[in-house]
């Protein structure tokens, strides 16, 4: 089978919610990097999570949140209650400052 930029940009960009960054297409297996030079996201307008009444299984099927990343976000609502900002996690291991910066786009409150 051959590879299919198109169907990959298109497939990945489904499976984030959107595209914030020309960046992220360097996440997609294969990409030919030195295409990334024609993109450009004009108006990012990204699916939003909301960290306060997902599941740990709806927040980890996001490509930024792993299993650990969403045990800790529900622990953390258990524990302290409602989260208003991800950097409430920058305690946890799970969640340096660049999962964070990555993140932030995809989340509401």
């Amino acid at each position: 089978s051959t590879y299919n930029v198109a169907n990959e940009i298109r497939n990945y960009g489904r499976f984030l919610g959107g595209y914030v960054s020309v960046d992220q297409l360097d996440e997609i297996p294969d990409f030919p990097k030195e295409s990334k030079k024609y993109f450009v996201i004009a108006s990012p307008n990204p699916v939003k999570l909301n960290v306060n009444r997902l599941s740990l299984n709806e927040l980890k099927r996001h490509p930024y949140i792993n299993y650990y990343q969403a045990k800790a976000i529900v622990d953390y609502r258990r524990l302290h209650g409602r989260i208003e900002s991800l950097r409430q996690l920058s305690l946890s291991k799970d969640f340096p400052p660049e999962a964070i910066s990555r993140l932030e786009p995809y989340v509401e409150y």
